[in-house]
C-alpha cells in the first residue's frame, strides 16, 4: 500500500473493514521548531469502516516528540501514545471517494503533548532555581474551635 493514510470509501461497502497498520513519516505533522519537533516515525494501527451515514476510524498511534526542558532547556524525549481513538466523519462531508486521515491523526498527537516538559520528571538543575521561586507558606497552626465536638449523639 503506497499511501496507508488514504481510505477509499467506495471499497468499504457491505460491512467491509479496512485494516490500518503503517509507519508514517512525522513530516505530515508539520511541526519542526527549536522547542518542539517529532524525531521518530508515527506508528499507526487500527481499522476503518463505513456505516450508512458515517465513516468510523478507530486508531492506535505512537511516536516520540522532543521538547525543551522547562528548567534547563535541554531536549527531552516525550513518548506519545494514543490508545483506542475513535473518529466519525459524516459521509456527506467527504468530497469524492477518498479520505485522508493525516489531519485527524496530527490533531490527536498535538493534543497529547504536555504544556511543559522536564528532564526525567525532576530536572537536576531545579535546585539552582530554588532561590528565585516562591517558598511555600507555613502551615496554619492556630488552634481551631469546634463548638459541637462535645455533643454525644446516640
Amino acid at each position: 500500500m503506497a499511501e496507508p493514510y488514504i481510505i477509499h470509501i467506495d471499497r468499504l461497502g457491505d460491512g467491509a473493514i479496512q485494516k490500518i497498520d503503517a509507519i508514517l513519516s512525522s513530516e505530515f505533522i508539520g511541526v519542526d521548531e527549536p522547542d518542539l519537533h517529532f524525531c521518530d516515525a508515527v506508528k499507526v494501527c487500527g481499522e476503518v469502516y463505513a456505516t450508512d451515514e458515517d465513516l468510523v476510524l478507530h486508531l492506535n498511534a505512537s511516536t516520540i516528540a522532543q521538547m525543551s526542558c522547562s528548567v534547563c532547556n535541554r531536549p527531552v524525549p516525550l513518548p506519545l501514545s494514543i490508545k483506542s481513538y475513535y473518529h466519525t466523519e459524516p459521509l456527506s462531508a467527504i468530497k469524492g471517494t477518498v479520505f485522508d486521515f493525516r489531519a485527524i491523526l496530527r490533531e490527536c498527537l498535538l493534543i497529547e503533548l504536555p504544556k511543559i516538559a522536564e528532564c526525567r520528571g525532576n530536572c537536576p538543575e531545579r535546585p539552582a532555581l530554588a532561590p528565585y521561586l516562591r517558598q511555600p507558606a507555613a502551615p496554619d497552626i492556630t488552634p481551631h474551635y469546634f463548638p459541637f465536638n462535645d455533643l454525644k449523639i446516640p
